[in-house]
């Protein structure tokens, strides 16, 4: 009778579904973590808060959505005034990132307007409306 050795099969398949289960958990956070640099360095003014992560084909593709919020000029002035906490406006924020396994390969932002490349585009043209 023939014995069938199932350890170097399942051996395989257990690092194929690890190293795959890996990218599910690690891209999102390395997506996060690369939404928030940016958006330090570009706007210093907006707190980010991280709404919702979507993973799609096996962590290949990452959207981070996330709400920015800045204090209202208006409401500043007079939160300074009267030691009260400022209103804060609100705006919605996305970055969509594509891995090549556990290594981000590119990044595209999707909202705010200022953070897209259409924006940067019209930005040096000279053209920027809103």
């Amino acid at each position: 009778m023939k014995t069938i050795r199932f350890a170097p099969i399942t051996g395989s398949l257990f690092a194929a579904f690890a190293m795959s289960g890996c990218a599910l958990y690690q891209n999102p956070s390395a997506c996060e973590t690369q939404m928030r640099s940016e958006l330090a360095g570009a706007l210093p003014a907006d707190r980010l808060s991280i709404d919702h992560m979507g993973v799609g084909i096996g962590g290949a593709r990452v959207v981070v959505e996330g709400t920015l919020k800045r204090p209202a000029a208006a409401s500043r002035r007079a939160a300074s005034a009267t030691h009260a906490t400022p209103k804060l406006t609100s705006r919605p924020a996305a970055l969509e990132c594509t891995f090549d396994g556990d290594k981000l390969i590119a990044h595209h932002w999707l909202k705010p307007a200022e953070m897209t490349e259409d924006a940067d585009v019209a930005a040096q043209s000279g053209s920027l409306h809103e």
